[in-house]
């Protein structure tokens, strides 16, 4: 019998040992991860923007076949907008697109549903969002990002989504300004860079970050980061966003 109870207290123990340990290795993630987000608001020295971009290709029971202006309304009145809006056509030699463009006072608005064509037949369509919210951060993009799938993930295939933030800096950065910017930032987000790129103007980090759940396989690497400089001759400034996931990267999700 006071074997049985050693060994009761012993597993009892442990545990709670290990339920401890839990517990302040979850308090630590989470604590990485508010430092992941925070970083985003270091992003550039002025007019930061949070932006949402989102790509699907409609399922085909799904498609629009007739009446794709009010198809974009209807996303647009999901999204809190059914006034002052733009909408106009254009045509390639197989596709055909609806654009529906807002600018408002709390954010600029592009949808755009493209709808392919070969000899005549309507072989697929795909749906392009971009929502850019003046002075947002990276909390109000995500809380937007969040309701846009809410709203169109069910109709969708071949789905992907990120959020970035958008800043400036004053005149054409060097190349070693740009690298210190880059590892200052991809530390306070706890990343290590997967692949980086100098090509003329633009300077260019992939990069995985534990504090991200999301991500896309780059060979047999995850990456989940993208961030970007690049120097505007017209404005005199370089433009740095960070974006996750990385998106841009051709890859499987992960």
């Amino acid at each position: 019998m006071q074997r049985w109870l050693k060994r009761a207290g012993l597993i009892l123990f442990f545990g709670l040992w290990a339920a401890a340990g839990l517990q302040i290795w979850a308090k630590k993630q989470e604590s990485r991860e508010m430092e992941a987000v925070a970083a985003f608001s270091n992003i550039g020295t002025d007019n930061r923007s949070g932006i949402v971009q989102y790509y699907g290709k409609l399922k085909k029971e799904k498609q629009v076949l007739e009446r794709r202006e009010e198809y974009l309304r209807q996303i647009a009145a999901s999204l809190g907008i059914s006034s002052q809006i733009l909408v106009y056509r254009t045509y390639g030699e197989d596709s055909q697109s609806v654009v529906l463009q807002k600018e408002g006072a709390n954010a600029d608005t592009v949808l755009r549903l493209v709808t392919w064509r070969e000899k005549g037949a309507i072989t697929g369509q795909s749906l392009y969002a971009n929502v850019t919210i003046p002075g947002g951060g990276f909390e109000e993009a995500q809380t937007l990002r969040t309701k846009m799938q809410n709203v169109l993930d069910e109709t969708m295939e071949s789905k992907r989504s990120s959020v970035a933030v958008q800043g400036f800096y004053l005149g054409n950065l060097s190349e070693e300004k740009k690298e210190a910017i880059a590892e200052q930032l991809l530390e306070d987000m706890h990343a290590r860079t997967v692949i980086k790129n100098q090509d003329g103007n633009l300077y260019t980090v992939y990069a995985y970050s534990p504090c991200f759940s999301e991500s896309v396989r780059q060979g047999t690497t995850r990456v989940n980061l993208a961030l970007t400089m690049y120097y505007n001759s017209r404005t005199q400034q370089t433009e740095i966003c960070a974006a996750v996931p990385a998106i841009g990267v051709s890859g499987e999700s992960a």
